[in-house]
């Protein structure tokens, strides 16, 4: 099958500009406060004070543009912090920020990657710092040890049960895929449909995976079969929506819920297995605002923060639902996230 990009979704694809009583352009400006790192921070209400006193910050994430705007918006209303937030989905925030950090330029205050392994990398380097030197959790109390992410040094947002997504109008419930090979059968050949592997490191990993588990083989025959590739999820679920491919791999069942709400005739299944995307954020070195990225670092991770983007019952889970998680539910190593980014492109290759 040819590596064809469908244009369904298309705006989708696009990078999502939002602001929160803040700049409406694709670049957001610089915080006129500028650093205030200095200020003293004893307490949390110190730390609510001197982020306060910067007046604004600016977010890049990687998560849906509602939950990037719940976000932005109740935190402005609880301090009265301006948020400046720029959805930049796939690859497209790591590049960002570390073209920007390189070159010296205004960046984020805090990001919300669905990377865990990017976050080490650039905290390794000195673009972010680690989870434990922001003395967040020092003000989450209650807060669950396995929340973070101890080889990353990074708090769990995030995690998202994965699966299909299919046309209830053209697929019954029976007829879903027990296995990766049934997807070569007759009845799906060509009517299945899924993200692109190289849009993210996350695609990437499921493909890099099925190779692992099942064989080159197995990565080919997806490839000859799938009827169509997509930039990303939500591109590739509107598609399902309309019936232009019956079944979606790699879905959440929180976007079909969401699907569902609009009217789309679409419901979510399990699928033989899964990689589970892994939201997190971090502070940037070089903050403009530091304060103020520390005290939204901790607003997304509070119970109530959270729960603005997490509901255990569509399968979106945060840090408080730890108990919730699935039972195979794992964090990748560092080794198998760095496997997949150096195999890649052989990955990518064998899906032709």
């Amino acid at each position: 099958m040819k590596r064809l990009l469908s244009t369904v979704g298309a705006g989708a694809a696009l990078l999502l500009t939002l602001t929160a009583c803040g700049s409406a352009e694709g670049t957001p400006t610089p915080s006129a406060s500028g650093n205030a790192g200095a200020a003293e921070v004893t307490d949390f209400d110190s730390l609510v004070e001197a982020a306060q006193a910067e007046g604004s910050l600016r977010v890049y994430g990687q998560i849906p543009e509602p939950s990037l705007v719940a976000f932005a918006e109740a935190f402005q209303e609880e301090y009265g912090i301006q948020v400046e937030a720029l959805r930049l989905g796939g690859n497209t925030l790591a590049q960002r920020f570390e073209t920007e950090v390189q070159a010296g330029t205004p960046s984020a205050d805090l990001v919300i990657p669905v990377d865990v392994e990017f976050v080490k990398t650039a905290t390794e380097a000195g673009s972010l710092v680690a989870f434990s030197d922001t003395g967040v959790l020092d003000y989450l109390e209650g807060f669950p040890e396995e929340a973070v992410y101890e080889e990353y040094d990074t708090p769990d947002l995030q995690v998202m049960d994965v699966g299909f997504i299919y046309n209830t109008d053209k697929v019954k419930a029976s007829e879903i895929p027990d296995s990766w090979s049934e997807l070569s059968s007759p009845r799906w050949s060509g009517k299945f449909c899924a993200v692109d592997a190289g849009s993210s490191l996350n695609t990437g990993h499921f493909f890099w995976k099925l190779r692992e588990e099942d064989g080159e083989d197995a990565v080919v025959e997806f490839g000859d079969n799938v009827g169509r590739w997509y930039p990303n999820v939500i591109a590739m679920n509107e598609a399902v929506a309309v019936g232009e491919c019956e079944l979606g791999v790699g879905s959440a069942k929180f976007f079909v819920e969401q699907a569902k709400e609009t009217g789309a005739a679409v419901e979510a299944a399990p699928q033989p297995w899964a990689i589970r995307p892994l939201t997190t954020a971090a502070v940037a070195t070089k903050a403009q605002s530091p304060n103020a990225a520390k005290l939204f670092l901790h607003f997304i991770l509070s119970e109530e923060g959270n729960a603005l983007m997490n509901d255990p019952a569509v399968g979106s889970l945060g840090p408080w639902d730890i108990d919730k998680l699935p039972g195979d539910f794992t964090v990748p190593s560092s080794e198998e996230f760095n496997a997949v980014r150096a195999q890649l492109d052989e990955v990518v290759a064998l899906l032709g």
